[in-house]
């Protein structure tokens, strides 16, 4: 049985990067849950099974979830500390020591642009609210920089909506337009296709 959701997120702190759609977070969330995740190559990647309406145009599938809706405050900049790849670095030296403090290599503060956004939702088709409740607990973060804290979910709300086609506003197989993946990872260079939205 699927049901029309608003899935929400509360964030405390500022987004680095865009906030992907959420087919995106939950199947990192499947396969970092998964016993035995089968390896992804440049030819080939899982699709694990999310707990999703499915939607199928022009030969292709995706998940029945929209693009973000995020409740922008306000846009800023944050800084990130870069350090030096020393391990790289070390394979082309022969010394003993070698000196990460100077030159165009060394440890300093990036300037990222930054997003202030309290909550973020999507419409969505779900099959099963219990698996997908416990997909959204191991999504922790929102965006990039994970590591330095930005895009953190304080909380994840589900609540039934009205709105069964709310989950269209997002990108679909057209004519025309740029190309893309329709379902995550997003990244990936198999099954793209011109999409429209």
């Amino acid at each position: 049985m699927s049901t029309a959701v608003r899935v929400t997120a509360y964030l405390d702190t500022p987004v680095v990067g865009e906030v992907p759609l959420l087919d995106g977070p939950l199947a990192w969330a499947a396969a970092m849950t998964h016993p035995d995740p089968p390896p992804m190559t440049p030819d080939f990647v899982a699709d694990f099974d999310l707990p999703l309406g499915r939607w199928e145009m022009r030969g292709f599938w995706g998940w029945q979830v929209s693009r973000p809706h995020p409740m922008v405050v306000h846009h800023s900049s944050v800084e990130s500390r870069r350090r030096p790849a020393v391990d790289v670095m070390a394979r082309f030296s022969t010394a003993r020591d070698h000196h990460a403090a100077m030159g165009p290599m060394k440890a300093r503060n990036t300037v990222l642009a930054s997003t202030h956004i309290p909550e973020v939702c999507w419409d969505a088709v779900v099959t099963d609210v219990d698996e997908l409740c416990r997909l959204l607990s191991h999504v922790t973060h929102l965006g990039a920089r994970h590591r330095d804290g930005f895009g953190h979910v304080t909380r994840w709300e589900i609540s039934e909506s009205s709105d069964h086609d709310g989950w269209i506003d997002r990108p679909l197989p057209a004519d025309d337009g740029p190309v893309l993946r329709v379902r995550a990872p997003y990244w990936h260079p198999t099954e793209r296709t011109t999409c429209a939205g």
